[in-house]
């Protein structure tokens, strides 16, 4: 039977060790654990992020993670590079081949910008500018472990993925998925999502939410 869970602190190293399980050649995993349990600890730091996981037994089977932008340049990937930062730089420096990796190298131009933010605007009192699209939450994360594809745990996450987002009075949803990934594209296709736009190595997808039902009938 499985039970879905609100994500809490003590339980994010075990969705770290179920990502490696999910992507086992995925740059992330092969940066280390501690890099990862510090990118999934980013999403429990702030409201406008969620994270939650399905367990069978007392295994993390499959987990999902959310994001509301909440101004100009605020991203999921630059908010967990810089979040991570000390635990990805540790990762480098442990296996130095990793900064030829593919998924690396297309990251180098976010990954200096990020580093000069880090390094030169830390002590600076920049106000934002306020996000004008607030009404679109993006899938972040989501991985099914191995042995359970294909048995309803990835549907399991998009449904409540697509409850979270209501729950924040949400109007479109978000996702970025690589255009090689044939299976992930047809599941998420499958659960209603559309193309926004593709290149050659990824693509956008989205889904319109309907409107949520207040109050009774």
């Amino acid at each position: 039977m499985y039970r879905l869970e609100q994500t809490q602190p003590s339980r994010v190293r075990d969705i770290a060790i179920s990502h490696q399980q999910c992507f086992p050649s995925s740059f992330s995993s092969r940066l280390g654990l501690l890099y990862l349990v510090k990118t999934f600890e980013w999403f429990l730091v702030a409201e406008n992020r969620f994270l939650f996981h399905i367990e069978s037994g007392n295994e993390v089977i499959g987990y999902c993670g959310g994001f509301k932008s909440l101004y100009v340049g605020d991203g999921s990937t630059s908010g967990m590079l810089q979040y991570a930062m000390k635990e990805a730089m540790k990762g480098l420096i442990r296996r130095p081949y990793l900064l030829f990796h593919p998924d690396l190298l297309k990251r180098y131009p976010l990954i200096f910008k990020n580093i000069y933010k880090r390094v030169f605007n830390s002590k600076k009192n920049i106000t934002p500018t306020i996000h004008h699209d607030s009404a679109k939450i993006g899938l972040v994360v989501i991985g099914v472990h191995p042995d359970y594809r294909g048995k309803g745990v990835f549907e399991l996450l998009m449904q409540n993925f697509e409850e979270e987002c209501k729950k924040r009075n949400v109007t479109r949803i978000t996702l970025s998925v690589k255009a090689s990934n044939a299976r992930a594209i047809a599941a998420y296709k499958k659960a209603g999502w559309q193309i926004a736009s593709e290149t050659k190595k990824d693509m956008d997808m989205f889904k319109i939410m309907p409107p949520s039902s207040k109050g009774g009938s």
